[in-house]
């Protein structure tokens, strides 16, 4: 008897090892498969044409005058560039990515965070009025919009053939402004916006000023209409290029 229960025990065990090495060998075989089919998606996602998507809010874009996105690229110095949708593109510049978009009218976009490259907010205007210089000298115009409600950064700056027209930036975490540079816009003269960098600033009484105007995230968006393009009101337009744009990173 007790050899008998030796000889079941063992066929049992046996047995159970074989179901649970069927379990586990199905297991890796589906987990292949949903990792084949998430990448198949992924390819699919990224690379199928889809309708513009706006953005705007707490980040950071340019407006080049141009239709040449591999050449933007190239300018950015960017590296893994590929071909990539609207959906993927945005959401990815809000990572650690850079998106250039398809063409809108005149034209092209390139969004994300990753465009400001220095360890401050001094080092950054730097670089990107660099930026800018560098791809209006070559398209003749390119822009810079930046706008982040946490510490309630505005920003906005217009390069024409190579030089700087216009420099704007609005720090109200601080209550100072980083940089005003050129005349203001005809659009901007509507406002009396604050400059806490001219003489008048110096006088205390200036800050009681009724007539004051402090930008934030809606009215960047407003001069970015004025000038070129409005990136809140992309999915309304119908001048957006049906074509995929370019991510890469820097």
């Amino acid at each position: 008897d007790t050899k008998m229960k030796n000889i079941m025990n063992q066929g049992i065990l046996i047995l159970i090892i074989g179901v649970l090495f069927a379990v586990m060998r199905s297991f890796g075989n589906n987990t292949k498969s949903e990792i084949k089919a998430k990448k198949s998606n992924d390819e699919i996602n990224h690379t199928e044409i889809d309708s513009a998507v706006s953005f705007g809010y707490k980040t950071v874009w340019l407006a080049v005058k141009t239709d040449n996105k591999k050449r933007i690229s190239e300018i950015l110095k960017l590296k893994n560039t590929k071909e990539c949708n609207w959906k993927v593109g945005i959401t990815e510049s809000y990572n650690s990515s850079i998106y250039i978009t398809p063409q809108i009218n005149d034209w092209t976009l390139v969004c994300g965070m990753s465009l400001l490259n220095g360890n401050n907010d001094k080092e950054n205007i730097i670089y990107i009025k660099k930026i800018i210089k560098t791809l209006s000298a070559e398209f003749g115009e390119a822009q810079f919009f930046g706008s982040h409600r946490v510490v309630e950064y505005q920003s906005w700056m217009k390069a024409i053939n190579g030089k700087i027209v216009r420099a704007y930036c609005y720090l109200g975490e601080s209550g100072e402004n980083l940089i005003v540079e050129g005349e203001p816009t005809d659009f901007e003269k509507k406002y009396k916006l604050i400059n806490t960098l001219s003489k008048e600033a110096q006088n205390d009484k200036y800050f009681e000023r009724e007539d004051l105007f402090y930008p934030d995230e809606e009215f960047v968006m407003k001069v970015a209409e004025d000038w070129s393009i409005n990136p809140q009101t992309l999915e309304e337009r119908k001048d957006v290029k049906n074509e995929l744009g370019i991510i890469g990173n820097k």
